[in-house]
């Protein structure tokens, strides 16, 4: 038997973390795994910016302006002006956002970290390592979308 490829196994393992975390998230805070990552990248970047948030979300910048209303009226982000450049509209977390991403977050790590816990050949820290690491080198090979 041929073994998986491992970009194949790495993609497979992301996008059953995605929908567990979307289940679990959908569950426990009636959010989707799409809404946490939101908040967490508005919660990374103080005063982010809709361009910057579009790119890192990898949505347009429409996607994010149809989405902002959800999370204004439900107090979680707040949205102002630019000082010296009204047309750019800057995002920031509300305490209750920034709750809402926090217990989400370690409620979702706990979850994880408990699940692979249950096998005894799992190293966590050795995991973590060899994760970041391969993140670092991937991001350092970054090729351009032009």
């Amino acid at each position: 038997m041929q073994e998986r490829r491992i970009s194949f196994l790495l993609n497979d393992l992301v996008r059953e973390l995605n929908g567990q975390a979307d289940s679990l998230l959908r569950r426990k805070f009636d959010i989707t795994y799409s809404q946490f990552v939101f908040l967490l990248i508005v919660g990374e970047n103080s005063d982010v910016d809709i361009t910057r948030l579009a790119l890192s979300l990898g949505v347009t910048k429409g996607a994010v302006s149809k989405r902002m209303s959800w999370f204004v009226e439900r107090d979680l982000v707040a949205t102002h002006q630019s000082p010296g450049n009204s047309k750019r509209v800057l995002v920031t977390l509300t305490d209750k956002g920034a709750s809402l991403a926090q217990a989400a977050g370690n409620f979702l790590e706990a979850e994880f970290l408990s699940t692979i816990s249950t096998s005894p050949e799992f190293n966590q820290a050795l995991l973590r390592s060899e994760l970041q690491k391969m993140l670092e080198l991937f991001v350092s090979k970054r090729v351009s979308k032009t």
